[in-house]
């Protein structure tokens, strides 16, 4: 089979030599109904820790200015235009479309999100596909499954206009080793840092211990 194979077909070959996921979701943990298999999950990637506690957002708005269309313009275009809607069913392309025929309309919506510091219920409403990890042994436990979890696009667009304007303060917030989620830093900046220790150690016979960390479900378990 693999004689055969030219270039372009070659990631077909590879896909069917890997053993292939259920084209539906399979028993779970003894769960054989829908409603039965959805709470197997539910309770093991979101995992009941009690209430959380309660947030105030600050009254004061010192500092803070009337969003611009040139924000909401940034925010929407950082957001595939084909990428999958969240529970609202309205994709990108719908919200790109009408900002250009009423701005006002979005940038409204953002600016009075942000200047009351609330994000409406509805916007915080999570649609979750289940989807298998590929070349798992077992698929009758929830692990062998992953969440992806698509939120509605305005919420996406309020989410990037304050994003942009947190960005500004992160020089001083975050660590000078945080390589993750920055602009300008990639993990490949990680491992020139860890090798330059590495190799500087060893220069000075020294020994390089190192310590990993792998917290389990971390993302899962944060409070949002």
């Amino acid at each position: 089979m693999v004689e055969n194979t030219n270039p372009s077909s070659l990631w077909q070959t590879v896909r069917k030599a890997l053993p292939k996921p259920p084209a539906s979701l399979a028993t779970i943990n003894g769960a054989i109904s829908f409603e039965d298999k959805a709470q197997v999950l539910r309770q093991t990637f979101f995992p009941y820790n009690g209430l959380p506690p309660q947030h105030q957002p600050s009254e004061s708005l010192e500092g803070f200015h009337t969003v611009t269309q040139e924000e909401v313009r940034k925010a929407l275009e950082v957001i595939p235009p084909n990428s999958a809607p969240g529970d609202d069913t309205l994709p990108p392309a719908i919200w790109i479309r009408l900002h250009k025929i009423r701005p006002d309309i979005l940038i409204h919506m953002t600016d009075w999100s942000l200047g009351s510091c609330m994000l409406p219920t509805i916007l915080k409403r999570v649609l979750t596909m289940v989807i298998p990890k590929p070349g798992k042994p077992d698929y009758l436990v929830p692990k062998a499954y992953r969440m992806i979890s698509l939120l509605p696009t305005l919420s996406k667009t309020i989410e990037h206009v304050a994003l942009t304007r947190m960005i500004v303060f992160a020089p001083n917030c975050l660590s000078p080793l945080q390589f993750a989620c920055r602009k300008g830093y990639s993990p490949l900046d990680a491992v020139h840092l860890i090798l330059e220790k590495v190799h500087k150690a060893s220069n000075d016979k020294l020994y390089s211990p190192a310590l990993f960390l792998d917290v389990q479900g971390a993302f899962d378990k944060v409070l949002h």
